[in-house]
């Protein structure tokens, strides 16, 4: 798997960091994968696949301010989040009862709240289920700082000040 990844202007809208999102995994697919006219669609659920060929797996992602993209010769998922405020029932709408007490012990729980949200939000996308099912359905567990879900090849890294997880 290969992540990329870009600061944006933080005032583009949602449109124009839609269509950088997809200007860079355009250009990963030119430059370091050898496919150099991707034609995408989506599938019913919105997980965009090349047309015409397995590999390689895709996936895309963008919040104010950051674009980031996965490929990969396996099925893969990719999530980006600036920081923002948490509420509690988010949190407990998202993770699991243990997710939920490690996120209150931690020193900065809205930051622990979106590492859980952009893995799990990774997982969903690399599945091609969106916010389509609960995302307590994919307990995560840190040993130490990495993340650990059975089934899945996890990673988790800051970007600055954006949140940026991937799930294989």
């Amino acid at each position: 798997m290969k992540l990329y990844a870009t600061p944006m202007n933080e005032d583009l809208s949602t449109a124009a960091l839609h269509d950088a999102a997809y200007a860079l995994l355009f250009d990963a697919l030119r430059s370091d994968w050898g496919v150099p006219a991707a034609q995408l669609e989506k599938t019913p659920l919105g997980k965009p696949y090349l047309v015409g060929t397995a590999m390689p797996f895709i996936s895309v992602s963008h919040t104010r301010g950051f674009v980031c993209c996965a490929v990969s010769e396996m099925p893969v998922g990719v999530d980006c989040e600036r920081r923002r405020r948490v509420t509690e029932g988010a949190m407990r709408r998202v993770c699991t009862p243990e997710e939920v007490r490690d996120i209150r012990a931690s020193r900065d729980p809205a930051a622990r709240f979106l590492q859980y949200w952009t893995l799990k939000e990774s997982i969903s996308k690399k599945l091609g289920v969106g916010l389509s099912e609960s995302f307590q359905r994919y307990a995560i567990r840190f040993e130490g700082a990495r993340p650990v879900c059975p089934g899945h090849r996890l990673h988790f890294e800051m970007r600055g000040a954006f949140f940026l997880a991937a799930a294989e």
